[in-house]
């Protein structure tokens, strides 16, 4: 392990996650806190990045890397807007800096995860990819010919937010989003709403698939509804291999191997990509999260 560290943090909308890792992605350190609601976010990050730097001892902390959902103008250092937690316009790396004593840069999660995967999969000789995670919510990093595609304020795919299935709600006012149907979090409240009982996450769902009528309907529906999307994305950038990550990609076989099914059965004019699980598994963003602190995700700007 070297002697330089950065600081890594993933702000999701349940769980904030940190760590002190090394350029090669060791984890020195790391530490967790639940997301509190709005802008007393920042303050948590804040005083989890205090503990972690008294960690450290005599190791050279080089910088931070801060990532968070939604939309983000790091230029000007502002998370402009993240439903999920509740912010608008939150200033993070000025106050985040003054905190720290540390330079500090941040970034979108989904594509901090999409680079994280695409460093990994660059060793197969793998260019062109989409990084899906899937847990409350559902988003894509899209990576061609190496380069992480990012919109003209920064934004990443939001696949979640396709057309699919048209008569279901979706939290954000539209309808038939992809996200109303696949997200862990839309499969146990469909499950629930079919059963009327309670369960612990979507992976119960999957635990049940077995002998459970009800989930392998709910189940399907999601499988069905993300090859649906991930066949529109498919035509638009043809990638070689889609790594599906987040909470619902601890399922394995259990989604890898229908999706796999259902996208084959919709190839028609190009190719099916690979479908993989994340290789950093739920820790990709985080794992993104440092090498923006080390090198700004220079090699795909």
């Amino acid at each position: 392990m070297t002697s330089e560290l950065a600081l890594a943090f993933d702000v999701g909308g349940t769980t904030i996650k940190g760590e002190l890792v090394d350029r090669s992605g060791a984890v020195a350190h790391a530490a967790s806190a639940p997301t509190p609601p709005g802008r007393e976010a920042r303050a948590a990050v804040a005083a989890l990045g205090r503990e972690l730097l008294a960690r450290a001892g005599t190791r050279t902390i080089v910088g931070a890397g801060v990532v968070v959902p939604g939309i983000v103008d790091a230029d000007a250092g502002i998370a402009s807007y993240s439903a999920n937690i509740g912010w608008r316009d939150l200033e993070l790396v000025d106050h985040l800096e003054t905190t720290w004593s540390l330079p500090v840069r941040i970034g979108n999660d989904v594509a901090s995860g999409g680079v994280a995967e695409h460093r990994a999969a660059a060793h197969d000789g793998i260019e062109d990819l989409v990084f899906v995670p899937i847990g409350t919510g559902i988003a894509a990093a899209v990576v061609s010919g190496g380069h992480l595609l990012r919109g003209h304020r920064g934004e990443t795919a939001e696949i979640g937010h396709l057309a699919v299935r048209p008569g279901v709600r979706c939290g954000c006012g539209g309808d038939g989003c992809l996200e109303a149907v696949a997200s862990a979090s839309a499969i146990v409240r469909r499950y629930t709403a079919l059963t009327n009982r309670a369960v612990d996450g979507a992976g119960a769902v999957a635990a049940r698939l077995g002998n459970d009528e009800a989930a392998r309907t709910v189940w399907t529906e999601a499988v069905e509804a993300l090859a649906d999307a991930l066949t529109a994305v498919s035509l638009l950038v043809s990638p070689e291999r889609v790594v599906i990550g987040g909470g619902l990609s601890d399922a394995g076989a259990l989604l890898l191997d229908p999706l796999r099914t259902a996208l084959g059965e919709r190839a028609r004019v190009v190719t099916a990509p690979a479908v993989t699980a994340a290789v950093h598994g739920r820790r990709a963003g985080v794992v993104g999260a440092g090498l923006l602190a080390f090198d700004g995700w220079a090699v795909e700007a």
